[in-house]
């Protein structure tokens, strides 16, 4: 069944074929012209020369916290999944999530990480509803944990930041504060609280406000909590990437710019975020006195370290495909 919802994703790939290849086409463009800026921006020998001098050991450290992150993001996944009313050992979620987050790297994003996760939580036999609600759950969670470690880190380098980091800060926790008030004031709407209507109305009125009470449950803050540890992890990672170029920065320097850069690499504008997280690197990373070549190495090691933290996911993949019987592989 995952290989039917998820393995060949027929009825994604025929029904939106045309508009999927014209948004990865889109996408493409927007990756290969924020690097070709960067090129032109950047000197490339010294990046080069940059990136040969690193320390291996290093490197490997960083490597280990990025693939603890992707253990940590499971985790966070199950406790979303437990406050919308789906229990599955953890296991399941460690499994979903590696092959979801590689073949995520390799799939388009109209097809997508959240698509092969929510195909696992069907084939697990986790009603449709809470597996939706679970995956927006999750999403609302990291969203909120990258912009509250962001406005922590924040303060500690107000005066270094360029006036477009602080507008865009600002404007960051702005939007979750009314967000997260208008998700408490949800049940209170009149139009809301007292619908008794049926159909598609009833339907999206019912999951907001299944949203709303997950949002609000013991799990969402514990998953909550786990996500900033993720995002403190990453930027951990980060750290020592740049120690292991010889860059000289401040761990709790980077919360803000970081936090940052991974938030808008998650804006579906460019593929897997690439382009967009380089360009808000070199900016940030720019204000803390580091230069343009060693933020650009600094970043695209870390983009390649994501990846290949992701690889235990092909080899789960690739055993899921192969114990499926060839009727739901075709």
């Amino acid at each position: 069944m995952i290989d039917e919802e998820v393995g060949g994703l027929p009825h994604l790939a025929r029904s939106d074929r045309w508009k999927t290849w014209i948004r990865e086409l889109a996408k493409l463009m927007i990756t290969a012209g924020l690097f070709l800026i960067l090129i032109r921006t950047v000197d490339w020998q010294e990046v080069k020369a940059t990136l040969a001098r690193a320390d291996a050991v290093l490197l490997v450290v960083a490597m280990l916290a990025l693939c603890a992150t992707t253990l940590l993001v499971a985790w966070r996944w199950r406790l979303c999944a437990r406050a919308s009313g789906i229990d599955l050992p953890i296991g399941f979620y460690f499994r979903a999530t590696y092959a979801a987050t590689f073949m995520g790297q390799v799939l388009p994003a109209g097809i997508g990480v959240d698509a092969i996760r929510l195909a696992y939580l069907v084939h697990g036999r986790a009603r449709l509803a809470h597996a939706l609600q679970s995956l927006v759950l999750d999403r609302l969670i990291g969203v909120a944990a990258v912009i509250f470690v962001m406005a922590a880190g924040m303060p500690l380098i107000w005066e270094h930041l360029p006036m477009i980091l602080r507008a865009l800060g600002l404007t960051l926790v702005t939007g979750l504060l009314v967000g997260l008030t208008l998700i408490w004031l949800l049940a209170k709407v009149p139009f809301i609280a007292r619908f008794e209507g049926t159909g598609r109305r009833r339907k999206l009125i019912d999951l907001a406000l299944a949203i709303r009470s997950s949002v609000l449950s013991s799990y969402s803050m514990r998953a909550f909590l786990v996500s900033v540890v993720t995002y403190c992890v990453s930027i951990m990672a980060i750290y020592w990437i740049a120690a292991a170029l010889a860059v000289e920065v401040h761990y709790l320097e980077l919360l803000a710019v970081v936090s940052m850069a991974i938030f808008l690499s998650l804006l579906p504008i460019s593929l897997n975020g690439w382009g967009v997280r380089e360009g808000a690197m070199v900016v940030g990373l720019s204000a803390l006195s580091v230069t343009k070549e060693s933020a650009l190495a600094i970043s695209l090691l870390f983009g390649f370290g994501s990846a290949i933290a992701t690889l235990p996911g092909a080899f789960i993949w690739y055993m899921k495909r192969r114990h499926q019987p060839d009727s739901l592989k075709n």
